[in-house]
């Protein structure tokens, strides 16, 4: 789900060992320290964001909501949070994580340089430094003078697969998910428009206990779902829209289609994302995914909004990978699958098990 992010992120991200015990994390760190022995890597840096920091809250809880941060994991011994923001500061980052060796973000490169060399390591590697900035990267490079190894593919890989504790939050999110989108369809249903049938959709999700929760809505009847960015608040008949929630860091997210004549359409694109769950199973591709669901739809183009993927890989990331050409699905981790005609769109959020999906979500 693609959709405009405000600049400051809110809401409860402080850590809640209930939900996630700190257990849970040194089980990451074990495996992520396995991952980075077999790559030759002696220390690790995780970077984040605050539109991208999946990698560093699946091994540290924590949430950049001001600015940059990073992880520095070492092979052995504790891990070291640098974070935006000033000393000052300190004691309400620390409210966001489990690790205890926190610093305020300075010069960067130089901390990270000096850490690196009390690991006595000969090589850094990277993870979730995709969006780093390039003033960051180069000036970490300078610093090391070597070029890190970037452990995106096999790390990102760990954090797909969910623990039976990651699917319990995500079963909840699911449940937050399926409370606000009836509340969605029962204010379009009666006669409102589409910026207050998100609000409806926004609030009953802060209500039911979400962190985070993100609308895009057709403009049009039929149109592809768009962020609202203006005071309009058009009936559209149907309503095609785009949801998604928070909840423990965790996102859970749908398609639906909102319409007081059914037809041909939406019968098929339900019945397209029935045929894909159906088809879901450890090592099922995205290609069979697709004719799956094209022996549903027919002669029905798939709608343009989907583009090539059949769906994507998500948790503590909306995307945690994108279905497309030959990817595969994975044992243990949790999918949006999606398919859609020129007028309606639906989806279902599934966990992989080891024969079979189960539905933890689906447009209704």
């Amino acid at each position: 789900m693609q959709v405009l992010q405000t600049t400051l992120l809110t809401g409860p991200y402080d850590w809640d060992p209930k939900l996630l015990p700190q257990a849970e994390f040194e089980a990451r760190l074990s495996r992520v320290r396995a991952a980075m022995d077999e790559a030759g890597a002696d220390a690790l840096l995780v970077h984040g964001i605050p539109g991208d920091y999946g990698a560093l809250a699946y091994l540290t809880n924590f949430v950049p909501k001001l600015g940059l941060a990073v992880a520095l994991v070492p092979k052995e011994g504790a891990i070291r949070l640098i974070v935006s923001g000033t000393a000052l500061m300190l004691t309400q980052a620390k409210l966001l994580t489990w690790v205890e060796d926190l610093r305020p973000a300075a010069d960067v490169p130089k901390l990270v340089a000096g850490w690196f060399a009390e690991q006595h390591g000969t090589r850094l590697a990277l993870w979730g430094a995709r969006d780093m900035a390039h003033g960051l990267h180069r000036g970490i490079l300078a610093a090391l003078g070597k070029e890190p190894l970037v452990l995106d593919a096999p790390l990102d890989a760990l954090r797909r697969r969910k623990s039976p504790i990651e699917l319990g939050l995500m079963r909840e999110s699911a449940r937050i998910l399926a409370r606000a989108a009836d509340a969605f369809a029962a204010a379009a249903r009666g006669g409102k428009g589409a910026r207050t049938v998100a609000l409806a959709f926004e609030r009953a999700a802060v209500a039911s206990g979400a962190q985070d929760a993100r609308t895009l809505v057709s403009a049009h009847a039929g149109g592809a779902p768009l962020p609202i960015d203006g005071p309009e608040d058009p009936a559209v008949d149907p309503l095609l829209a785009a949801l998604a929630v928070q909840y423990a860091g965790y996102w859970a997210e749908g398609l639906l289609t909102v319409t007081a004549k059914p037809g041909e359409g939406l019968a098929k694109t339900r019945a397209a994302v029935a045929a894909m769950v159906r088809a879901a199973h450890p090592g099922a591709t995205a290609a069979s995914l697709h004719r799956a669901a094209a022996g549903e739809l027919g002669s029905l183009a798939p709608n343009p909004y989907l583009g090539a993927a059949a769906g994507s890989a998500i948790g503590l990331s909306l995307e945690e990978g994108r279905l497309t050409a030959d990817a595969a699905l994975e044992e243990g981790a949790t999918y949006v699958l999606r398919a859609g005609t020129n007028d309606a769109l639906a989806s279902a959020l599934i966990a992989v098990g080891a024969k079979e999906a189960q539905i933890l979500w689906s447009s209704p």
